[in-house]
C-alpha cells in the first residue's frame, strides 16, 4: 500500500472513503462537522438514531452521503476529548485502518491527522498515523502454503492519504510520512524475523539480513562475529 500527504477539503475528496473522528457524546471533530454541514446533517442524523456515540474504538461506515464525492465516510470513535492523548491517537488510526481495509475502498483520505494532540505537531501526527496503520495491517504470510496464500483475503486498499489543514503544513507532514514509512518497514522486518521458525531464521540468516541492509544504507555498519569471536 502507498501512503501520501495532501491538504484539501473533506467534502471534495473523490475517493473510496473519507475518514473522520467523533468524540464521546457524539461531538464532531472539525472535519466531521464540515462533512455534516455539506451533507445537510446526515452524520448528525445517524448519531441521533444511536448508530454512533463516539466511544473509543467504535466505527461506523456511511454510504452515499448527499453532496459528497466520496463513496463512503468512515466515522471513528475517539473517546472523551479531554482524554485524547498520544495513545488514543494511535488507537484511532489503527482502528480506522482495520475498518477501511474491510471495505471495498481502493483509496482513502484520513482526516484523523487534523486532530489536536497536546504538545504534538503535524509532523508527529503523520508519522504516528503511518506507523500505526502499518502495524495494524501487518500480516505474516511467509510460511503459509500455496493453498493458504491463495485463499487468504487480499487487501483492496491501495492508497491512503493523510491530510493536513494547510499547504504550509505539507513540508513537515512529508517529513513525518517519510520517517513513519521507514519506521514501519523496520518494525515489519523485525516481526518477520521474530515470526520465522528457528530452522529458517538461523544466525547465518540474520547475518545475511544485516548485510542486505548495509548495502542499501551508507549510514549502517555491520560486524559479524563467527563462533571463534563469540568464544
Amino acid at each position: 500500500m502507498e501512503f501520501f500527504v495532501k491538504s484539501g477539503n473533506p467534502e471534495k475528496q473523490r475517493v473510496g472513503c473519507v475518514i473522520v473522528g467523533i468524540y464521546d457524546r457524539r461531538k464532531l471533530s472539525d472535519s466531521a462537522a464540515a462533512l455534516d454541514h455539506a451533507s445537510k446533517g446526515a452524520i448528525s442524523s445517524a448519531m441521533r438514531r444511536g448508530d454512533m456515540d463516539g466511544t473509543s474504538g467504535s466505527t461506523l461506515i456511511l454510504h452515499n452521503l448527499p453532496n459528497m464525492f466520496c463513496d463512503r465516510v468512515l466515522l471513528v470513535g475517539l473517546g472523551k476529548e479531554r482524554n485524547f492523548d498520544d495513545a488514543a491517537f494511535r488507537k484511532a488510526n489503527a482502528v480506522a485502518s482495520k475498518a477501511v481495509s474491510k471495505t471495498g475502498a481502493i483509496d482513502a483520505v484520513s482526516y484523523l491527522t487534523h486532530l489536536p494532540v497536546k504538545s504534538r505537531d503535524f509532523h508527529w501526527n503523520v508519522l504516528q498515523s503511518a506507523v500505526a496503520t502499518n502495524d495494524a495491517l501487518y500480516r505474516f504470510d511467509a510460511c503459509k502454503g500455496a493453498e493458504s496464500k491463495k485463499n487468504a483475503p487480499t487487501l483492496k486498499l491501495e492508497r491512503l492519504t493523510f491530510d493536513v489543514p494547510r499547504r504550509s503544513d505539507l513540508p513537515e507532514a512529508e517529513r513525518g510520512l517519510k520517517e513513519g514509512i521507514a519506521i514501519g518497514h523496520g518494525q515489519s522486518l523485525t516481526k518477520d524475523l521474530g515470526n520465522l521458525p528457528g530452522n529458517v531464521c538461523t544466525p547465518s540468516y540474520l547475518a545475511d539480513t544485516a548485510e542486505s541492509l548495509r548495502k542499501i544504507s551508507d549510514k549502517l555498519k555491520v560486524k559479524i562475529f563467527e563462533r571463534e569471536d563469540m568464544e
